[in-house]
Parts: C-alpha cells; sequence; structure tokens
C-alpha cells in the first residue's frame, strides 16, 4: 500500500533521485536496543526500502526508559520482532529483515547479502572491530556509534579506513554499561547517523570520514575529531 504523500516533507532536503535510491536500498542494523531501535525507525521513515536488523536479545523492563521498540505491553518478546512490528506500522511499503541472534564475525558474509550499508549500534568494542573487520573485507560502508550518559559518539569508516579498531581498540565493553543510558542520548546519536547513513545512500560524501563526532549534552558541545590513517 502507498500513501500518497509518505515522503513530501523530504523534498528540498533530499531530491527525488535521492528518495528513488533510498527506496532500492538496503541497511543492516546491528543491535536494536537503544541506539538501534532509533535508527530502525528514522530509516523506515525516510523510505529505505529494505532493513536487515540483527539482535539476539529479548526485551526487559529496563529497556522501557530508553528503547522506543519497547513498551509495557511486548516485554520478553525478540528486539529485532518488536521492531519489525513497530515499523510494519510506521511504513508497511519498508521489508523488515530479522536475524534473532549475536553478531559473529563468520555470520556476517550471510548475514549482509546484498546489503548496501551497515549501521553498528553495538555496545561490545571487541565486536565492534570484528564487524568492521567483515564490513571493509564485503567492501560496505559502516556507521558507528556508541553512547554513555550524557555522551555520545559518531563516525564513519569506508572500506579500507580500520576507524573503529584505530578508535576503539580492542576493549570489551563500552562505558554505557557504568554511566548508564538516559532517554535523550540514544535519540541524538542516532539522528546524527543517520544523516550521515543518508548521505552515503544517496552517493554523497559523509562529513565524519576518518573522524568521530563526540557529543556532549550535558554542556551542549560538539567536537570534531580526526582519526589518524597511517
Amino acid at each position: 500500500m502507498t500513501i500518497e504523500g509518505r515522503y513530501v516533507r523530504n523534498k528540498k532536503t533530499l531530491t527525488d533521485e535521492d528518495q528513488h535510491k533510498l527506496a532500492n536500498s538496503c541497511v543492516a542494523i546491528v543491535g536494536c536496543g537503544g541506539l538501534g531501535g532509533y535508527i530502525a525507525e528514522e530509516l523506515a521513515r525516510i523510505g529505505v526500502g529494505r532493513l536487515v536488523l540483527i539482535d539476539g536479545d529479548r526485551l526487559e523492563v529496563s529497556n522501557l526508559n530508553r528503547q522506543i521498540m519497547a513498551t509495557e505491553l511486548n516485554i520478553g518478546q525478540w528486539k529485532v520482532e518488536a521492531a519489525r512490528d513497530r515499523l510494519r506500522s510506521v511504513n508497511s511499503e519498508v521489508k523488515v529483515e530479522i536475524i534473532k541472534e549475536w553478531f559473529k564475525e563468520e555470520k556476517g558474509p550471510e548475514m549482509f547479502r546484498e546489503v548496501d550499508l551497515v549501521f553498528d549500534a553495538l555496545d561490545s568494542l571487541a565486536t565492534r572491530v570484528e564487524l568492521e573487520r567483515v564490513c571493509h573485507r564485503l567492501k560496505l560502508p559502516l556507521v558507528f556509534a556508541s553512547i554513555a550518559g550524557w555522551f555520545g559518539q559518531i563516525g564513519v569508516s569506508l572500506p579500507g579506513d580500520f576507524s573503529v579498531s584505530r578508535l576503539f581498540g580492542n576493549g570489551e565493553r563500552g562505558v554505557e554499561s557504568t554511566w548508564g543510558n538516559p532517554a535523550f542520548t540514544p535519540a541524538v546519536v542516532a539522528s546524527l547517523s543517520v544523516a550521515e547513513g543518508v548521505k552515503l545512500l544517496a552517493g554523497r560524501m559523509p562529513a565524519l570520514r576518518r573522524a568521530w563526532l563526540q557529543v556532549d549534552l550535558l554542556t551542549m558541545e560538539f567536537e570534531r575529531f580526526e582519526i589518524n590513517n597511517t
């Protein structure tokens, strides 16, 4: 079913050609929690044609404060199933494929068949590095983001850049496990990530290639840093 005028508010920001490219794109989102949920919703609303949602977790009560897919009625449901159900009510034209398991490096090629762009919404630093390796091997652009308390980071890693491994190294888990996750941080950081992703899908150069944006919502400071690529 096509709803006339669905994308009329995208015009002037996106051209008809841009909208066509989005409609014919496939995006994978690895992690469907706070960050990944907002990313999936925004991509569906803006008109990306196919989404692949990857997460091996179920919703719990503590997710209600920030995860847009979580409601009091679906606690215990697989996150990817909750996301699929919500996205169907948002934009029934979007094809949503769900994978109810954790990302594993060896499964990357199978998970990312026919994918044009990958979003990293993980909370494991080691898995982030593995995800980047797979994306580079498959020549896929990667938008990565992380959150912790009032703070967030966003960047873009194109094939050959290895920005994630240079920035995060081989840690085990991000500081969000100790600094917490309020509702506003994933919403802001996800939106910034989607803005970079839409540029990539439309064939434009992202602003954060070989760089990362540090977001401080406590002081409302945004600072861009270059990543040494040597």
